[in-house]
């Protein structure tokens, strides 16, 4: 007998180790990148969409903000002297009396004073019932699906009508 033929086996078998992996080893590894890759990708997706949904509050949220202190601005311009001067108002300040909050409101409802927010996704509503508390009411479709309307409510109280009030 030849001694090659006898090495011949040891070198086959040595040669199958070095060789790499099998095609079933290939398959699951394949499988398990496929699985793992697929689970990524929904995070990915879930967290852009949580993303996007988050900036659409921001914006939402800031434009109420921006109002709701515009209005309290406009509100402390309103004094008693604004409302009588002949270069502001030159209104009586017993005809604002009246009702001050229904005055205040037709004030801050000038487009030039504050007007309605600029974003086209919020609605709002003035209520002047109360003649010492104007309630402003602001409302939006959350950008969350499950949430649906949401609403911001401000009281104010016109800075004006400390002086209506004679204790005397």
């Amino acid at each position: 007998m030849n001694r090659h033929s006898l090495s011949h086996p040891k070198k086959l078998k040595a040669n199958r180790l070095v060789a790499g992996f099998t095609v079933l080893e290939t398959l699951i590894a394949g499988l398990i990148i496929a699985a793992v890759m697929t689970s990524v990708g929904r995070l990915s997706m879930t967290a852009m969409a949580t993303s996007s949904k988050q900036s659409s509050r921001n914006t939402i949220e800031a434009a109420i903000n921006d109002h709701l202190q515009l209005i309290q601005m406009q509100d402390s311009y309103l004094t008693p002297e604004a409302i009588r001067d002949p270069a502001g108002l030159n209104i009586n300040l017993s005809a604002a009396c009246q009702n001050p909050s229904d005055f205040l409101m037709v004030h801050l409802k000038k487009g030039e004073i504050a007007g309605e927010p600029k974003n086209k996704a919020i609605t709002m509503d003035w209520n002047a019932n109360n003649p010492s508390l104007l309630i402003l009411t602001y409302s939006f479709e959350a950008p969350e699906s499950s949430i649906g309307i949401e609403k911001r409510i401000a009281e104010i109280n016109p800075n004006f009508s400390s002086q209506c009030y004679d204790t005397q």
